[in-house]
């Protein structure tokens, strides 16, 4: 698993696009409702968004997690257990959907084992694309079946079939500043590249992998979340020494790993909500 399952898709003509949620001038008003956009499991409930169409972004898709308090749901590598949410979608021809963009996790210690996810409310983005030959009859409906597994101290899975129709009716409309406000801010925390001026090396020595990210300036503080399972040990604690142009990072290998490395891939997380992809060469 690689750190391009963050990349993003531009999605157009821009035209058809902004006709779906802004509908079809008079006939929108005859716009069926949209059917199941929400759905819920134990401890979760789920919802099929959409923000507004706009020059340079596309549309993007939506799916909104709402959990109950001490529940989580999973980041693309779980950690020590669990499994991330999977959704299989049902589109009209010439519509695509590219791969969910997962913002950066967190740590979520259950007894002793580290998970990496979400709890109390995310949005996991998806973009939209529209083939530029497609035509767009009114009343199309873009469906999703979503798959999660859902842990406190106890894991339950859950299943919901959501249907978003466009152009989107009143109803829906009258949520799309909140839809769209929800997604973007998902977005911004989608960890993107590493700038070009940072520099990152690691070194296997013993039962640890140290990580230097030099960023520039000081790091207090950085989280690492392993994009490939059972090369990190996800229950061990991580130490972020601080340096004068970055951070430290001192990583307990998993007792699964078979071989170390040529490049550790992972997602770094620095104060101040900044989160990047970085990849570092093991020697």
């Amino acid at each position: 698993m690689k750190a391009a399952v963050y990349s993003r898709v531009v999605c157009v003509p821009l035209a058809v696009l902004a006709s779906l949620t802004a509908g079809y001038g008079r006939a929108s008003a005859q716009t069926p409702t949209s059917g199941s956009r929400s759905g819920s499991g134990p401890h979760v409930r789920v919802e099929l968004i959409a923000d507004r169409a706009r020059p340079g972004h596309g549309m993007t898709l939506g799916l909104k997690f709402d959990l109950d308090k001490d529940w989580h749901i999973y980041w693309l590598n779980p950690g020590d257990s669990g499994g991330p949410p999977v959704a299989t979608w049902t589109l009209p021809p010439g519509m695509m959907v590219a791969g969910i963009e997962w913002p950066a996790p967190e740590r979520i210690d259950i007894g002793g084992l580290v998970n990496y996810g979400y709890h109390d409310s995310v949005v996991l983005p998806v973009a939209m694309a529209v083939a530029a030959d497609a035509r767009m009859p009114p009343g199309l409906a873009v469906k999703t079946s979503v798959r999660w597994m859902a842990c406190s101290n106890v894991c339950v899975p859950g299943k919901a079939d959501l249907e978003l129709r466009f152009p989107l009716g009143a109803g829906e409309q009258a949520h799309l500043d909140d839809w769209q406000a929800a997604i973007d801010d998902a977005r911004r925390r989608v960890p993107g590249p590493a700038p070009a001026s940072w520099t990152t090396s690691a070194s296997s020595t013993g039962d640890t992998f140290v990580v230097d990210v030099l960023t520039g300036t000081r790091e207090e503080a950085a989280v690492f979340f392993p994009l490939e399972t059972s090369q990190v040990n996800d229950s061990a604690a991580q130490i972020a020494t601080p340096l004068p142009n970055g951070v430290r990072l001192t990583l307990a290998k998993s007792n699964q790993l078979a071989k170390v490395p040529a490049v550790l891939r992972g997602v770094i997380t620095l104060p101040g909500g900044r989160a990047h992809e970085i990849e570092a060469a093991v020697r």
